[in-house]
């Protein structure tokens, strides 16, 4: 049987201390419902993903700030998560997924690009290793599927204007209703697939060959819910106080 991965879980195992318990529920259990996803941030890559589109079949080039990824000769519609996968010879693992945008450069390799609806934290070191691990799950499928060279991979984050001054400015206001801006922050990812995707998919694999949950890590937040949660159901003991 093979186990297929998205290039998103891929990335929770790149943590420092990944819980493999909490990976091994999503592997057979998949999303509990402490684990939903705000459909509004994929409204809003969505539609990121149009504007940047349209754009370049208009003046056939990026925006102006989008500039420094280079001469884009290009905008290929990435190739659906059911089309753009790999097969893994070591582990039989297969990762797949769908990246937000793949350019094609005037030297002729390619480059890949991930949306992030947020704003650019670069404390928050953690999070910003998962997304180098998606990206170059993305490049590690890519150059398996006719993209290849990738020459560079990118984090393109949109920060929503939400201070007072763009609020009170009539680029606020728009006919239909509010306008929100974005202001685009370009970060780019060291390209290493060949070194950052066979140990995860080594991890992926053994958890795979678990037939029960192994031990939570210390002061998982989601395992701690998880527990209260079955202790809730099986005890009925809820968190009133007064019962």
């Amino acid at each position: 049987m093979t186990i297929t991965i998205s290039a998103t879980e891929l990335s929770n195992y790149a943590t420092r201390y990944p819980c493999l318990r909490c990976a091994w529920i999503r592997m057979h259990v998949k999303d509990l419902p402490y684990q939903t996803f705000p459909s509004i941030f994929s409204s809003i890559d969505s539609f990121t993903k149009n504007v940047i589109s349209a754009f370049f079949e208009k003046f056939s080039r990026l925006p102006d700030w989008l500039e420094e990824i280079g001469e884009v000769t290009e905008n290929i519609k990435p190739p659906n998560w059911r089309k753009f996968y790999r097969d893994d010879e070591n582990t039989g693992v297969r990762v797949r997924g769908e990246a937000d945008a793949i350019f094609r450069l005037s030297d002729g390799s390619y480059v890949i690009a991930d949306y992030k609806t947020s704003r650019y934290n670069p404390e928050r070191k953690y999070a910003l290793l998962s997304y180098q691990i998606q990206l170059n799950a993305y490049a590690w499928i890519a150059e398996s599927s006719g993209y290849s060279p990738i020459s560079r991979l990118y984090l393109i984050f949109m920060e929503p204007e939400s201070q007072k001054e763009f609020a009170s400015s009539s680029s606020a206001i728009s006919e239909m209703g509010m306008a929100l801006g974005f202001k685009s922050n370009i970060i780019e990812v060291e390209r290493r697939p060949e070194k950052l995707i066979p140990p995860i998919l080594d991890l992926v694999h053994s958890v795979s060959k678990m037939k029960i949950p192994p031990e939570g890590r210390n002061r998982c937040r989601d395992c701690v819910r998880l527990d209260k949660m079955i202790v809730q159901m099986t005890y009925g003991i809820t968190n009133d106080t007064n019962q």
